[in-house]
């Protein structure tokens, strides 16, 4: 240190130089603690522990007390998160030090404000987690803190603990982290975030899944959470690459003839934009193995090409190479070790190509019989041999009957199970939606806007497990006539449509007008079906509208909103309208009267409508909703600015 300089000032000389000095070359421990309160107090805590990791056990041990101290007290959140970062990486000072350093991360993260305070409350909670990783009564004070997260923490802070209690979930296991999250919806900053983790939580849970129905609903339901993080950032490259992946996943275990090259390249473009926006080398420790996991889908999936092209030849060139390489993907879960779903939803494919293809059984008996094959894939290839023989002797159309309940439409048509046995699966569902679309009726006569939005909300709601069948039948129908009265209250006037529409020219219109005009359009338009209102017993309270089809019911609330509506404040209601699906289908509607003063047009009808997908607290299953909102104090052209 030179002559005459504090510590302070010694540090912040090291900065302008590039250099770490010593704890000697500042004056030693009794120096720095000479000058204690300057220490703590300037914006160099970080360099200050970079010169502690090269002091002795001893002079580390007398300053445990300061660096604490300097942890509590630091107001600079990018010195705080370096400081972090050189205790961690150095394990015999992290281990000292962290009986102090919780208390400290702790009392940061319990005092949390608004501000830069509520982003070194978030570095302050990573802190904890990663001295989690390794310490479990830290890891159990750092689960009691999230545990206190709420949707009213500050945006910032919450956004930041949404990732990191998703990465704990996937680490610790504890179920009531998922919980957090679903609170953390609530929260406007945090909303994507939290949405995001629920996703990968729902992807685990279908990989972990135990058969097949299980595997579809939880792997729809993170697909369809992962579209909802799209629709509101198309620049979320994380959830479109986890879209990529489970699009894939999907197709190869269909039994279908399409290749998956081009989804494959998709896959690798979005990887490649992914790491060039995130520089991996930038990646901190604790998402790490996130990006690890990617990196084992991004292998399979390649190797997936390749076998599904494989699959499809009557003879190998390579037998041996390619059984090899087969076998790899019959037995999946050992190369992604996120549980046994891979091979349930894989095995069937590989089977049937097998079982279709005389030359492929010929290679895997070929490859048993020689004593020189030797692999480690040898008890697959033995567990795939038998698992063929079992499937041939199975009723090809016991199952027929099984996969005609999957196409009501198309079944009634043909009246053939041996004929519709024969129609790939891929085709039978393109059949089956062309079908349910006429039988709906009518949307090719509707005007462009409302179809749009109308196929819009389909593909929104493909990966919704009660979108199937009738309840889908159904719900289309309602939305559709639905949008048709969004369109049409934009454009009547009064002379058109008379006092029913006068409420939307008033600033005192209540939610009850808006009720009321929206029952009798739909009993008019649809009188086959039972529209009641204020229905009791819903959900222990009652219903706004009740849209009985008689084998299926829906809900649709109502809500008056002063001022711009918008899928913000869509959020502030949508807890209340989900809570409606308690039992019955998980897809509902969410209407909301707009009141705004605007001096120019209202809104157009694209803008009035979107989808939400939400899971609500106490529940595990992924809630749809069709939000629209109604525009109100609407005026004449001549009176617009």
């Amino acid at each position: 240190m030179t002559h005459g300089m504090s510590v302070s000032a010694a540090l912040e000389a090291s900065v302008a130089s590039g250099m770490i000095p010593s704890l000697e070359e500042l004056g030693g421990v009794e120096a720095i603690l000479g000058d204690r309160e300057a220490v703590i107090s300037s914006p160099f805590l970080d360099v200050l522990l970079e010169c502690i990791r090269g002091g002795s056990a001893q002079d580390q041990t007398l300053l445990l007390d300061l660096v604490a101290e300097g942890f509590l007290k630091a107001d600079k959140p990018a010195v705080f998160r370096d400081a972090a970062n050189v205790l961690l990486a150095d394990p015999e000072l992290r281990l000292s030090a962290r009986p102090k350093l919780v208390e400290a991360l702790v009392q940061r993260v319990e005092e949390r404000q608004s501000g830069k305070d509520a982003l070194i409350a978030a570095y302050a909670l990573e802190a904890l987690f990663r001295l989690g990783l390794e310490d479990r009564r830290t890891r159990l004070r750092t689960l009691l803190l999230i545990d206190g997260l709420t949707s009213d923490d500050d945006g910032l802070f919450a956004k930041y603990a949404a990732r990191i209690v998703g990465v704990a979930y996937h680490q610790w296991g504890d179920i009531e982290l998922r919980d957090v999250l679903i609170r953390l919806q609530a929260n406007d900053e945090a909303a994507d975030d939290a949405a995001f983790e629920l996703a990968m939580v729902a992807l685990a849970n279908a990989l972990n899944a135990v058969d097949v129905v299980g595997i579809d609903i939880a792997i729809r339901d993170a697909r369809g959470l992962f579209m909802n993080v799209l629709r509101r950032d198309a620049s979320r490259l994380d959830a479109a690459v986890q879209v990529a992946v489970i699009d894939i996943i999907l197709s190869f275990s269909t039994d279908t003839d399409n290749g998956l090259s081009d989804q494959i390249e998709k896959l690798g473009r979005l990887l490649t934009e992914r790491y060039d926006q995130l520089g991996v080398s930038q990646t901190p420790d604790w998402l790490k193995p996130r990006l690890d996991r990617e990196a084992e889908w991004w292998s399979l999936l390649r190797l997936l090409r390749s076998v599904d092209g494989d699959l499809g030849r009557e003879s190998w060139r390579h037998a041996a190479k390619v059984m090899e390489q087969v076998l790899f993907i019959y037995d999946a879960e050992r190369t992604v070790a996120i549980g046994d779903a891979l091979h349930t939803l894989f095995a069937p494919r590989i089977e049937a190509a097998f079982i279709r293809r005389k030359g492929l059984a010929a290679h895997l008996h070929d490859l048993l019989d020689d004593e020189e094959w030797t692999s480690t894939e040898r008890p697959v290839a033995e567990a795939l041999r038998e698992r063929l023989v079992k499937r041939a002797e199975e009723s090809f159309s016991a199952r027929l009957v099984e996969e005609d309940g999957a196409f009501p439409e198309l079944s009634a048509v043909l009246q053939d199970h041996d004929f519709l046995s024969q129609v790939p699966a891929d085709m039978a569902r393109r059949l089956e939606s062309a079908l349910t679309d006429k039988v709906s009726g009518g949307r090719g006569k509707m005007r462009p806007d409302v179809q749009r939005i109308c196929r819009a909300i389909t593909e929104d709601f493909a990966d919704a497990s009660d979108y199937r069948d009738d309840v889908r039948v159904a719900f289309d129908e309602l939305v559709q006539k639905t949008v048709i009265f969004c369109e049409d209250r934009q454009n009547a006037d009064l002379a058109q449509a008379g006092d029913n529409v006068a409420y939307l020219r008033s600033a005192n219109a209540i939610e009850n007008d808006l009720q009321r005009d929206l029952r009798v359009w739909l009993r008019a338009t649809m009188p086959a079906v039972n529209i009641l209102t204020e229905v009791p017993g819903i959900a222990i309270g009652r219903s706004d509208l009740y849209v009985d089809f008689g084998d299926v019911q829906f809900v649709i609330e109502l809500k008056r909103h002063e001022g711009v509506v918008n899928d913000a404040v869509a959020r502030d209601y949508r807890a209340q309208a989900v809570a409606y699906q308690a039992t019955g289908p998980k897809l509902g509607m969410l209407g909301i009267l707009e009141l705004v003063d605007r001096p120019g047009p209202p809104p157009s009808l694209v803008e009035c409508v979107w989808t939400n997908s939400y899971v609500p607290e106490g529940s595990d299953l992924v809630r749809h909703l069709v939000v629209f909102r109604v525009p109100g104090m609407l005026k004449t052209p001549s009176k617009m600015k």
